[in-house]
């Protein structure tokens, strides 16, 4: 291997004698706010993926589902309860956070993603499900429709389905 660049440019491992247009990059420099970008991104992954947030959420729907119809006309407590949702996801999500990275700030942060190109991936479509209404509506009958079946847990109705066409 050789090592190329100098200075303050990135250090770019290529191979030894391989023509420039054949390098191929084996790592690169990221700047500061993409590092701390990527950081948050992981720890909202370890967040809605942790046992703590999956109780949280089914304790929610199990406590609401029962006033939930499948009809294709929404009742407007609907809306109360999917706002009441939002805030309990949000603040969940933005308190973990503030615990996991020190001096962080939801402004600074909602400000960043949308400055940058990190909104891709599952972690933001499943981030979505949680502030779509029909994602939500679906998932309070799907835990109706569980419950009147005799079952108890969210674990295996949970289908995570991307919003973009």
């Amino acid at each position: 291997f050789k090592v190329k660049g100098s200075g303050d440019q990135s250090l770019v491992p290529v191979m030894a004698r391989v023509p420039e247009e054949m390098e191929e990059v084996l790592a690169s420099d990221k700047t500061q706010d993409t590092l701390q970008l990527d950081s948050l991104v992981g720890h909202i992954e370890d967040i809605i993926l942790s046992n703590e947030f999956s109780t949280l959420r089914e304790n929610f729907l199990k406590k609401h589902c029962h006033l939930f119809d499948d009809n294709d006309e929404n009742k407007l407590e609907y809306m109360d309860i999917f706002k009441q949702y939002t805030n309990l996801i949000e603040g969940h999500i933005e308190k973990e956070l503030s615990s996991r990275a020190s001096g962080f700030q939801m402004s600074l942060f909602l400000q960043e993603l949308t400055s940058s190109c990190a909104l891709d991936g599952e972690v933001f479509d499943l981030l979505m499900t949680f502030t779509d209404f029909l994602s939500f509506k679906t998932a309070m009958l799907e835990i109706k429709q569980s419950r009147e079946d005799g079952a108890d847990t969210l674990e295996d109705l949970l289908q995570i389905t991307s919003l973009k066409s």
